[in-house]
Formats: C-alpha cells, structure tokens, sequence
C-alpha cells in the first residue's frame, strides 16, 4: 500500500512539474525579453511556413544598430563564434573562440554564404545566409530549407536576427523556428546558450565600439566584462 501510494505521489509530482514547465517555464523562454512589439513580423517570416513552433527574444542595447551588427556579422565558428558558452559549445564538439574585437574580413556577408556551426559534423551543422541587410537583419536556414526556399517554397523554420533601432538604442530581436523546436531538452539549452549569445553581443558592443576594428585575438572576454543584467 505504502509502495502505491508513493507511485501516485511520484506521478503527481512529475504532473505537476510539467504543468510548470509547459505553462510558466516555457512561454518564459519562448518570449524572454520580448513584448508584443518584438513579437511582431520579423524579416524573413515571410520565408517560413506559417505556425512553425518558434521562439522570440530580445534584449536592449545602449548602442546604435551600426555598432551592434559588425558583431553579429561575424558570428560562426570559422569566423568570431557565438559569444555565448564557449567551454560547452567546445565540449560538443565545435571549435570555438569567442572574438573581443571587429574583424574587418568577416563583415562581408552574402545570400548563399555559411555560418559554421560546428564544422566536424558536416552539412547538417550549418547554416546559410537567406536574407541579409547591414544594420537591420540576417537570416540563416539549414542547407536543405535554403534549397527550398531558392524554388521558391517555404522553409520549415530560420534563425532571424533583427536591429531596430529605439531611442534608447537597439532591440536585438532573435527568433528561431524549425528542427527540434518543441522538444524540452533541446529548448532548454538553446535557451541558455542563445540568452548568453545576446548578452555577448550586447556587452560588446556597448564596450567596444566599432570604431576600433583589428585582427581577431581570439578567447572571451573577462567574466567581469560579460556582465548579467536584465534584458
């Protein structure tokens, strides 16, 4: 008796947790820093089949778009990598080294071009430039949906990269969609990694203003300088 009458505690607890989860958890991490504003159309939307799980977020910058974006056209690992967790991107197996500084031979992006995600696994560990506008947006789908999209059909999902620009400087507005979206565990980590992202780019380019563009030095930037504020 004693035996069933933990079962059922058991499952009523995990009920319980998912309930959390599904209805506090995770429309926090689908929409962290977002409003309704930012959860408006967003370039490149339009490129992907309409009621796709995806995820909107977003965080403010006290800098203007045109020092934000030299960081986020560099992203990737064959270029300034993500600015997130680099030991744990590492530890999965890609090669990153997290850029402090512009580099001026990775600001050149084009329809069609590569973003490394992780090299060592090949085709299904990149993803291509779909749409791309200096100082306003950048979209980027796997091979197979950019395919799709050059014959004219729609993709099954896109990372979108958005500046607009505020009076208090930029919202950085990211939204993905497609692939495992939907699962928990994948939502989790892409959440930490991705939050960790956009407060990468935002502490760059607050503390590093474009102005000083140099070769890459490679490594991350001080923990100090990371800084964890609110979005």
């Amino acid at each position: 008796m004693a035996k069933q009458h933990g079962a059922v505690a058991a499952a009523m607890a995990g009920v319980g947790l998912w309930a959390l989860y599904r209805w506090h958890t995770r429309p926090w991490m689908y929409t962290w820093g977002a409003n309704a504003q930012t959860r408006a159309d967003l370039p490149g939307d339009e490129l992907v089949v309409s009621g796709t799980p995806s995820t909107t977020r977003a965080v403010t910058i006290a800098a203007p778009p045109e020092a934000v974006w030299p960081w986020l056209a560099q992203i990737g690992e064959n270029h300034a990598g993500f600015y997130s967790y680099s030991i744990l991107e590492r530890l999965a197996g890609a090669r990153i080294h997290n850029a402090n500084v512009v580099n001026p031979e990775w600001q050149e992006l084009r329809v069609g071009d590569t973003i490394w995600l992780a090299k060592r696994y090949g085709n299904r560990a990149r993803q291509v430039v779909a749409a791309v506008e200096p100082n306003s947006h950048l979209v980027l789908m796997s091979p197979s949906d950019f395919a799709r999209v050059q014959r004219g059909q729609k993709a099954s999902g896109a990372w979108r990269f958005c500046l607009r620009r505020t009076d208090a400087g930029t919202r950085l507005v990211v939204r993905g969609s497609g692939g495992p979206a939907g699962q928990a565990a994948f939502d989790v980590i892409h959440f930490v990694m991705e939050r960790r992202m956009m407060k990468g780019i935002r502490s760059r380019a607050e503390r590093y203003p474009p102005c000083g563009i140099g070769s890459n030095t490679g490594g991350d930037l001080p923990s100090a300088e990371l800084r964890s504020v609110s979005p």
